[in-house]
């Protein structure tokens, strides 16, 4: 189940590593393309039967390309596509980050085949956190996408929720993959951090 990279998007690659989405090799037959929107057509003549993830420039070539039929279509940064393509590759449809697994539909979590005891918020905080794993989200993002906020209330109802998605998420494991980055936001990891 590997993904073929066909586009210009230096950083791509190491995003969906981190997602846990598997590259393949020069002579793996790929499950999923990635490539811009424009090459759908001769896309689907050279790999007949491969879902692909358009990369489409705005909102009307991302439209056209979904009408056309392909798997997905984005228009974003990095971490969206490889959250994208991370769910276009997860066969039971659960969307995974490393050892975490979390069902959409459901609105629950697994780490390690492990049920995450999780309240809504905390829930709404680890599914923005996995959209955009392996990086640091700030404070003020995740207080609009988690709460609804656009302004800092001065109080650490942030905190509190992190912590509480921290004690179901890290507690038992042998490393944490909620991060705080004093100052700046959280930040989900997918692998643990290496040693030497």
């Amino acid at each position: 189940m590997a993904v073929r990279l066909l586009i210009d998007r230096p950083g791509l690659a190491d995003v969906l590593r981190l997602h846990g989405v598997p590259l393949a090799t020069a002579d793996e037959a790929p499950v999923l393309l990635i490539a811009p929107a424009t090459h759908r057509a001769s896309l689907s003549v050279r790999f007949p039967g491969v879902k692909l993830l358009a990369v489409a420039r705005d909102v009307q070539e991302e439209g056209e390309a979904l009408d056309a039929g392909v798997a997905d279509a984005a228009r974003a940064d990095d971490a969206v596509i490889a959250a994208r393509a991370a769910r276009l590759l997860a066969p039971d449809g659960w969307w995974h980050v490393g050892e975490l697994a979390i069902d959409r539909v459901a609105r629950r979590a697994t780490r390690a085949g492990r049920p995450l005891l999780l309240l809504p918020r905390e829930y709404a905080m680890l599914v923005h956190l996995a959209r955009h794993a392996g990086r640091t989200v700030p404070h003020a993002e995740l207080r609009r996408a988690v709460f609804g906020l656009a302004f800092d209330p001065g109080t650490n109802l942030l905190a509190v929720h992190a912590s509480r998605l921290r004690a179901a998420l890290d507690r038992g494991f042998d490393w944490p993959m909620l991060h705080t980055d004093r100052g700046r936001g959280y930040r989900l990891v997918a692998t643990p951090p290496a040693t030497g």
